[in-house]
C-alpha cells in the first residue's frame, strides 16, 4: 500500500463514524429511537417488608427496608445498608447479611444456614405461600 491509501482508510473510517452519528442523532430527534436507550436503568425500589418463602408463616424470617434502615420484628437493627442494584448487605449484631436480587426476590447468601429466598410482602409469591400454610 502506498502513502495515499494509508491516509484514505483512516479518513473513510472517520467519515463513516460521523455519518453513523448523524443518522443516530436524526433518528433520535424524530422519535424513531426512544431516548430511554440513553438513560441508566432505573434503580430498583427495595423498600418494604421481605418475607422468607417456602417455610411455614410462623417460622418465616422477615425484614423491612426503609430509608431509615433495616427493621426486624419492628425494631431497628441497623441504620445503614448497602444496595448496589444486585446485592444487599447489612450487619445485624455480629452477623453480616448478604442477599442477591434475582427475579424480584432476594436470595440469602450469608449467613448460609440454608438456601432461602424472600419476596416482598403483598407480591404474588408472598401471597401464594401465605395461603399454603
Amino acid at each position: 500500500m502506498n502513502k495515499v491509501q494509508y491516509k484514505v482508510i483512516p479518513f473513510a473510517l472517520m467519515m463513516a463514524g460521523i455519518f453513523a452519528g448523524l443518522i443516530f442523532s436524526a433518528l433520535l430527534a424524530v422519535g424513531a429511537i426512544g431516548s430511554e436507550i440513553l438513560e441508566d436503568e432505573p434503580v430498583i425500589n427495595i423498600h418494604g417488608v421481605w418475607v422468607e418463602q417456602g417455610v411455614a408463616s410462623y417460622m418465616a424470617d422477615r425484614f423491612e427496608l426503609r430509608s431509615e434502615g433495616v427493621f426486624v420484628d419492628g425494631r431497628l437493627v441497623n441504620t445503614r445498608y448497602e444496595w448496589d442494584g444486585m446485592t444487599l448487605t447489612y450487619r445485624r449484631g455480629e452477623d453480616i447479611y448478604i442477599y442477591t436480587y434475582l427475579s424480584d426476590q432476594f436470595v440469602r447468601q450469608q449467613p448460609a444456614h440454608y438456601i432461602s429466598s424472600f419476596s416482598r410482602e403483598g407480591t404474588r409469591d408472598a401471597l401464594r405461600d401465605a395461603t399454603l400454610d
